[in-house]
This record gives C-alpha cells, sequence and structure tokens, in this order.
C-alpha cells in the first residue's frame, strides 16, 4: 500500500508546486529610456534587475560619452510597487528610482563616470525609461 500511495503523493506535490515555480521564475522585459536606446530588465518576486541598457553622457572637457552599462545586482521593489537603488562601480554611478504597475515599469536614472587617466567628469541629466511588463 505504501508504495502505492507514494507516487500519488510525489505526483501531487508536483503539480501543487508547479504553479508556484512558474510564477517565481525571472522574466527578462526591454523597454526604451528617453534617450531612445533600448533598456532591458529582469523581474523577480519582489525584486528587479537592470540587465543591460545604453545612455549618452556630457562630459566637463565638452566631449560626450556614450556610455553601455551592464552587470547590476537586484533591487528590492516595495510593496507600494516603488524602487530606489545606487549602485557603484571601479569609475561609475548609477543611481535609479521608479515604480513597478501592473502594466509597466517607469523611472529614470542618472548616470556619472570618470574618463581616461585624468578622470574626466561625465555625467548625465535624469532619464527617463519605460518597459511595459
Amino acid at each position: 500500500m505504501f508504495l502505492k500511495l507514494a507516487p500519488s503523493a510525489i505526483l501531487a506535490c508536483a503539480l501543487l508546486a508547479a504553479p508556484l515555480a512558474a510564477e517565481a521564475a525571472p522574466r527578462v522585459i526591454e523597454g526604451k529610456t528617453s534617450q531612445g536606446y533600448r533598456i532591458k530588465l529582469r523581474m523577480h518576486t519582489g525584486a528587479l534587475q537592470l540587465l543591460r541598457f545604453k545612455a549618452d553622457l556630457d562630459c566637463r572637457d565638452g566631449s560626450q560619452l556614450q556610455l553601455q552599462e551592464s552587470g547590476f545586482l537586484k533591487t528590492t521593489v516595495r510593496r507600494d510597487g516603488r524602487f530606489r537603488d545606487a549602485q557603484f562601480g571601479r569609475t561609475d554611478a548609477v543611481r535609479f528610482r521608479g515604480r513597478v504597475t501592473a502594466k509597466a515599469i517607469r523611472g529614470r536614472m542618472r548616470l556619472e563616470d570618470r574618463l581616461g587617466k585624468e578622470r574626466v567628469r561625465c555625467t548625465s541629466r535624469w532619464i527617463r525609461f519605460t518597459v511595459r511588463r
């Protein structure tokens, strides 16, 4: 009798756990920035993660820098859907904030980088982004 119940119990547990596993799987979604570049995010349960984006920065020496960023850590999404984070690399800083709704993820980000041996400071204004869910 135990041998007949064990496979049934395993099957029942697997069927119950399948929808939970499907909801917990991260989803990659894409959108656009106000500068016209694509932005890619990964949605986790209760968090989001910037994956990749490009941006134009203005430098103090008058030049422009086109930056391609990737490799971000997860950012916690609060219960009301808002998020806010600042992440720092060796020469750059990325600050972003926004809100997750049922239809989209909207926010803005600001970038700073140091360019070359002189470490010329390059910054962006607040860049808006929208990613449809």
